[in-house]
């Protein structure tokens, strides 16, 4: 009887049985860790976020506001950034346990350069708002009439395109992209914005400094 039953048992479908037991147990394990993890680290960022007074910071820039409009606060976006990434590492790393060919190698090279991502978008988005803050403050750090007066709607403009235009060359430098037409165009921009400076700062001390010069000249 017994002689009988043992041809039926096919040992290498066991062994793919237990194969195929054990890898859904290890995807299991690390999606169910991203998950949890990722919701701990959200909000541990969240509060962070939310503690060291970024929001504030937030709404004085253009980009904060648009995403105030949208219902996010900044330790909103950077709660739901970080349980995103994390989830989305975690879904990668439990398919590449799975050790299927045509996706091995791709997710592998994602994995390697999710890093990158993250540390170029940082620079993008916290340079934006970095470039909306300056800005603001330069347009209203004085009195109406001197912003008229020493142009400095126009001083902030400027100002933060040219830090807009640093922080994508930065970006795209963290990617690893070639920027080198970028710095041509970005010397030119310097030197344009270098003189406008120069003729605005010229017109501002003269200004500053018309009473004294009046009552040193002679009648």
């Amino acid at each position: 009887m017994l002689l009988l039953i043992e041809p039926l048992i096919d040992q290498g479908l066991i062994d793919n049985l237990l194969g195929i037991g054990y890898s859904t147990l290890i995807v299991g394990v690390i999606l169910a860790s991203g998950l949890l993890i990722g919701r701990i680290a959200g909000i541990a960022v969240g509060r962070i976020v939310a503690r060291i007074g970024a929001d504030s910071v937030f709404r004085k820039t253009a980009l904060g506001r648009v995403l105030l409009r949208s219902g996010f606060t900044a330790s909103d976006l950077s709660k739901s950034l970080s349980k995103w990434i994390i989830y989305v590492a975690s879904i990668l790393i439990a398919l590449q346990t799975l050790r299927i060919p045509a996706i091995s190698e791709p997710i592998q090279s994602f994995l390697l350069f999710l890093p990158t991502l993250i540390e170029a978008f940082l620079i993008l988005i916290f340079g934006f708002m970095l470039s909306d803050w300056v800005a603001e403050l330069i347009k209203k750090g004085a009195a109406e009439e001197q912003r008229q007066t020493f142009y400095l709607d126009v001083i902030g403009d400027l100002t933060k395109v040219a830090l807009y235009f640093i922080t994508i060359t930065l970006t795209l430098s963290q990617l690893k992209i070639d920027v080198t037409i970028l710095h041509i165009f970005a010397q030119a921009f310097a030197w344009s914005v270098a003189i406008f400076v120069g003729v605005a700062a010229g017109i501002v001390v003269g200004w500053l400094l018309k009473d004294k010069i009046k009552d040193l000249v002679p009648p």
